[in-house]
């Protein structure tokens, strides 16, 4: 049994939380790529549970997000957005949660004065929003970005967080990789995670995306698979790359042991996301 802990999916058309947000800090889609793509997906790999991840593109309206939890209950959970510069962003949070999300992902990289917010006491409400609900801060950014969420951690010990996409490392560094080394000390802190994804995007290689290996080995030997997932990304017609490959990657081309992938591609995120053990219904 795997589960899937990063895929983007999306309607639209005109219902509210369906169309592209004006200022969005990425290109909007063509296509809506909606969660019955991804159903088809987890049914051919054999993927039990996925946690959907709103996308940049719909801006702060996790709207999608909620209606794919209530039309299909018992495989999915999910991962929304927040405005990290909303006075009121605290609020915002505490409602998506009412209203069954898993938590929030924040995007220091697309923002080039991230380390102002990033740990900044104004929102310190967010981060106390997040212990109360118990709420997940997944944070995609770059390795310079890890010292100011480090100090964020250190102030709010019991909110979880999770390093999106390997920690975005500069797979074309030597070794011992200085630059990546503020990420692999966010290990310190028991409540951080790590994942394994956007692989194809750090690697200047083909498949099976050889150069990022030494970061998973790294990570590996900080986080442990007790604190390692695995996510691929997108599905069906939209994915990056396809399936099969995302799945060999990290079943059998990684420098993993049979027990590493069973912790990252079911034991932990299962643990962390409360999935419930064996199958979940997908009706």
């Amino acid at each position: 049994m795997k589960i899937d802990t990063h895929v983007h999916v999306w309607a639209l058309d005109d219902a509210p939380g369906h169309r592209p947000a004006p200022d969005a800090k990425v290109r909007p889609p063509a296509a809506a790529a909606p969660v019955e793509w991804l159903l088809q997906d987890m049914e051919e790999g054999d993927i039990t549970h996925a946690v959907l991840v709103q996308s940049s593109a719909f801006g702060w309206d996790n709207t999608y997000m909620v209606e794919c939890l209530e039309r299909y209950p018992g495989p999915f959970r999910a991962i929304g957005l927040v405005d990290p510069l909303a006075p009121d962003n605290a609020r915002d949070l505490e409602r998506w949660m009412a209203r069954g999300l898993s938590g929030f992902r924040l995007h220091p990289l697309y923002y080039p004065d991230a380390p102002s917010w990033l740990d900044a006491p104004g929102n310190d409400p967010l981060w106390d929003a997040a212990a109360a609900t118990g709420a997940i801060l997944q944070v995609h950014m770059w390795p310079k970005h890890a010292p100011a969420l480090g100090r964020m951690i250190e102030r709010h010990p019991d909110v979880r967080v999770i390093i999106d996409h390997l920690g975005k490392p500069d797979v074309t560094e030597a070794s011992p990789y200085p630059s990546f080394q503020p990420v692999l000390r966010l290990a310190e802190f028991p409540r951080t995670w790590i994942k394994i994804g956007d692989y194809q995007i750090a690697s200047k290689e083909a498949f099976p995306w050889r150069d990022t290996w030494p970061f998973v080995r790294l990570l590996r030997e900080r986080f442990g698979p007790q604190r390692m997932l695995w996510g691929t990304g997108y599905p069906r017609a939209a994915r990056l790359v396809p399936l099969e490959e995302a799945l060999r990657y990290v079943e059998r081309e990684l420098p993993l042991s049979d027990e590493d992938r069973r912790q990252i591609l079911w034991d932990t995120p299962a643990a962390l996301f409360g999935f419930g053990e064996g199958p979940a219904s997908r009706a």
